[in-house]
């Protein structure tokens, strides 16, 4: 997946939820990064970066 593929659905999970009490959210592209401000006055910001890739190893059933 690639990162702007990412940062879309993860504002979009962000966006669409009613778990959070969220009041806005701010998107810096160039930056990477989301601003959450919860009804609260509190904020927080999620910085997203790829770091390489990753996979499973499942042993060998044969033996």
């Amino acid at each position: 997946m690639k990162l702007n593929e990412f940062k879309d659905r993860l504002f979009d999970i962000l966006n669409e939820t009613d778990d959070l009490p969220i009041a806005d959210i701010i998107f810096y592209d160039r930056k990477n990064e989301i601003k959450i401000l919860l009804d609260d006055h509190s904020s927080f910001i999620i910085k997203c970066t790829k770091k390489g890739s990753w996979f499973l190893h499942f042993p060998d059933k044969r033996r």
